[in-house]
């Protein structure tokens, strides 16, 4: 940096200066954007604008940078730009800003204004990389954190959260309201609550009790986009019980808002947690696959993909959302229907409730009633050759376990939940996946290790309500 800011060449100098700035601060958090203004050093304009996504909402921060001067100085230009609620980034090394923190220490943490340097962001940056839970502070201070935030300040800071995190994982108090309090003292207060709120989720998750958390409590329950994300990106969390404690306020809705492209540990882990209370109305498949590799590097497996929860099969890639809007901008691959000999292989273990067959100008649709499927009525078996044969099956409603029906089209090859139902994953992968897509004899088993609900006593499934070829011997 030093030789950057005393290069002869005025130009190269700003240049050069602002590349490693900008530089620093995509390490401290790679998910900002960054607007390099034409302004160096001035008074009222910002150096950078730094923008991000959260909660449906665009967020910015100003970033001026500051040369080495007076301390004095100094901290009359902070106080000029305050109300903006910046980020103060001096060109100088800890020895002196440490000089201008008593001038401007109170000011920051008044207007919520954070005030650095080059070793400051440089140990953010470094913090980031050496501890997972790291990555959520980091990123909170540069959205919104203030105070004077110098080298050892930013260690502090890093050991008082991860220590914090550690403890809300065994609903230890002590750590914890250390880590509450750090949040309370460098954060905004908006940032701060959501901070809180993110440690009192891991801490109810694990098996703490909201009365006993060590701060300001969230009775919502929810947990915000952004602490989910970081989740999800955090080092393999293998318990079940976490898992399925964190899943109680967490929605498909909500998931497919996240931004987690690619294969997440933590994301199988939560979903396969919360299988039969995650819910969707909708599913659309198509064929193909992404290559995304996984742990086992075999499918299936959940990712967020094109804004929506997707399950990658060998050859498909189901997308499911709460409502059919969701799902508008995601092309199905269109087919022809299924024929009759299709359905029966497809069905077998599915209760099929109504079907409609189509053949040239005309259709045709069978009811059952009661418990007894389509399949197994007189009116389907004894329709003469002359109506199956020319005929395919386009359309069939299907009912889950739990009584609940799912429409399938499988022209569109999409599935709607009937009138209000909500229909949870683990009821999709039973009662409309294997009927809307040919899995195959090879990816039947490890289907069936997708849909098992980890984190609760195994209840054997009754015959008819298994996928059929599950459980049993598979020749290869």
């Amino acid at each position: 940096m030093r030789e950057a800011l005393f290069d002869p060449d005025p130009n190269s100098s700003v240049r050069r200066t602002k590349e490693l700035v900008g530089r620093e601060l995509l390490d401290v958090d790679p998910r900002i954007d960054i607007k390099n203004t034409e302004y160096f050093n001035h008074t009222f304009s910002p150096d950078f604008v730094l923008s991000w996504p959260e909660s449906g909402k665009t967020h910015k921060r100003f970033v001026f940078l500051r040369l080495p001067g007076d301390p004095k100085y100094f901290a009359e230009e902070v106080q000029e730009i305050v109300n903006l609620h910046p980020i103060v980034f001096g060109l100088e090394g800890d020895h002196r800003l440490d000089e201008s923190i008593a001038s401007v220490q109170d000011l920051s943490y008044e207007f919520d204004t954070l005030v650095t340097d080059v070793h400051g962001v440089n140990r953010l940056a470094q913090n980031r990389q050496e501890r997972s839970i790291a990555n959520l502070v980091s990123s909170a201070l540069l959205r919104g954190g203030r105070g004077v935030i110098n080298s050892s300040e930013a260690d502090n800071i890093s050991a008082s959260v991860t220590q914090g995190f550690d403890a809300a994982r065994r609903a230890e108090p002590g750590p914890t309201e250390l880590a509450v309090e750090t949040f309370s003292r460098h954060l905004a207060p908006g940032k701060s609550r959501q901070m809180t709120q993110f440690l009192q989720a891991v801490w109810i998750s694990s098996h703490g009790r909201i009365e006993g958390f060590p701060g300001p409590r969230d009775l919502s329950g929810d947990i915000s986009d952004e602490s989910l994300e970081y989740l999800l990106h955090f080092d393999p969390i293998n318990d079940p019980e976490f898992w399925r404690a964190l899943g109680a306020s967490v929605t498909v809705d909500q998931i497919s808002r996240l931004e987690v492209s690619g294969y997440h540990e933590n994301l199988q882990n939560l979903i396969q947690s919360n299988l039969d209370r995650l819910w969707s109305r909708n599913l659309r498949l198509n064929s193909g696959q992404l290559p995304i590799p996984t742990a086992s590097g075999r499918s299936p497996y959940w990712s967020v993909s094109r804004q929506a929860l997707a399950l990658h099969g060998d050859d498909y890639i189901a997308y499911f959302a709460q409502g059919a809007a969701d799902l508008k901008h995601i092309k199905a691959d269109r087919g022809h229907g299924l024929s009759v000999a299709d359905i029966h292989q497809r069905a077998q273990n599915i209760h099929i409730s109504e079907l409609t067959l189509r053949g040239g100008s005309e259709s045709l649709t069978v009811e059952a009633q009661g418990r007894q499927s389509v399949l197994e009525t007189k009116t389907f078996s004894s329709l003469p050759d002359s109506v199956l044969v020319p005929s395919r099956v386009t359309k069939a409603t299907s009912n889950t376990p739990s009584g609940q029906e799912i429409h399938c089209d499988f022209v569109e090859r999409d599935a709607r939940a009937v009138t209000s139902a909500r229909i949870s994953l683990e009821d999709w992968l039973l009662a409309a996946l294997p009927l809307l897509w040919p899995i195959s004899p090879a990816e039947l088993p490890r289907l069936a290790d997708t849909f098992k609900v980890i984190g609760q006593e195994e209840v054997p499934l009754a015959e008819s309500d298994r996928l059929p070829g599950i459980g049993d011997e598979v020749d290869e």
